[in-house]
């Protein structure tokens, strides 16, 4: 608990975006062992505008370059393509109850203490939140085969061609982390 309050008020001290490293994080579902950089404190509304934008000017040539190197059908990519634009459109809405299902549940399911710490209403859990920068996989998990369809498959292949920002926030819960650098702070938890 007294490594918890530590490190909620390192993260209160912070006044702007920073970069911290999550160390040996463990997943919950895959067991992966990891270190991670996080950009914390930046915003996840600017990060939907800026998507939005960036998915109204993707070109034809885009979703061709996408369909060659995927090998999908150029119209299952437009109609994973209307979609994100779509949900990028309601998740940007002033208005709560427009939000997609997914956008809602996650608003609901935690309260902030700070903008990048936030805890599970069901569990209690506390979580460190921010933009995935860096990965370095330290120990292997187990995953498991994902057989997702191909208008998912092709929404994710656009996601990564035009590099959009809001799909790379991460949550960390706190007890699988071993600890956190912030501010060439080092707190075990």
């Amino acid at each position: 608990m007294e490594s918890n309050n530590k490190l909620i008020e390192a993260f209160k001290e912070l006044k702007s975006a920073s970069f911290i490293s999550v160390n040996n994080y463990q997943s919950k579902t895959t067991g992966e062992l990891a270190n991670h950089v996080i950009n914390i404190n930046i915003s996840v509304e600017n990060a939907k505008k800026n998507d939005l934008n960036t998915l109204r000017n993707c070109k034809k040539s885009d979703l061709l370059t996408i369909s060659e190197n995927t090998k999908l059908s150029i119209e299952i990519l437009k109609e994973a393509f209307t979609e994100l634009i779509i949900n990028a459109e309601k998740n940007l809405s002033p208005i709560k109850d427009e939000h997609t299902n997914q956008s809602k549940g996650q608003t609901d399911a935690y309260f902030h203490l700070t903008p990048a710490i936030k805890v599970n209403k069901n569990t209690s859990e506390i979580h460190v939140f921010g933009q995935a920068i860096d990965k370095k996989v330290l120990v292997k998990g187990i995953y498991k085969e994902v057989k997702s369809s191909d208008k998912t498959i092709a929404k994710n292949a656009i996601k990564k061609h035009l590099d959009l920002r809001s799909d790379k926030f991460r949550t960390f819960i706190c007890d699988n982390i071993n600890n956190i650098k912030i501010n060439n702070q080092i707190i075990n938890l």
